[in-house]
């Protein structure tokens, strides 16, 4: 198996000229991605974690971190701006060898800097990585059906519906919503 080196840091600019990095984390950003996780989980209901079931350790967070990194067919990645983790994005592979061609894909933005093209730079970013993986063909995502921002980032990255996953969400407030399935091939 040829393994593939991760990123080292890139800069690139948010569509209002602020300039942010992409890099994989290291153990020493646990602290700071749980902060930032936090934040995400008690902005918005788009999500499937909540904020309550958000227990994560410093110590269990690092291990995560580093067993991404040390995977030659899972990624996670950061984007930064002044200092602050502004986004975060992971693709985790399938451990099965009949489906070991494929991963998940997770990604968020902190909510104050949505809408200004960090989220299609950490997946641009991911997808490229994955073109040039000899083991990644296929990376899917599920995002629930009514995060229309989402669904419409995805598909202008080249991501088609597959699946829908009927009544997969059952928000607080006792509101089902479905989750889109969705994918891109890699080769």
């Amino acid at each position: 198996m040829i393994l593939i080196d991760k990123m080292k840091t890139i800069t690139h600019f948010t569509k209002d000229n602020r300039s942010f990095t992409v890099r994989n984390p290291s153990e020493h950003d646990a602290g700071n991605i749980i902060s930032y996780s936090k934040i995400v989980f008690a902005s918005t209901d788009q999500v499937l974690t909540t904020l309550d079931e958000y227990t994560i350790t410093l110590e269990s967070e690092k291990i995560w971190i580093n067993t991404l990194n040390e995977n030659p067919k899972s990624n996670v990645l950061i984007a930064e701006l002044d200092n602050q983790i502004v986004g975060l994005l992971f693709l985790i592979s399938n451990s099965k060898i009949k489906n070991a061609h494929t991963g998940e894909l997770g990604v968020s933005v902190h909510p104050s800097f949505q809408g200004i093209g960090i989220g299609r730079v950490l997946i641009q970013t991911l997808l490229d990585w994955a073109k040039s993986n000899p083991i990644i063909e296929k990376v899917y995502l599920n995002v629930f059906a009514t995060n229309k921002h989402a669904i419409k980032l995805y598909k202008d990255l080249g991501f088609i519906e597959e699946g829908r996953h009927v009544k997969a969400i059952k928000q607080v407030t006792n509101e089902y919503i479905d989750t889109i399935q969705m994918y891109i091939e890699t080769k």
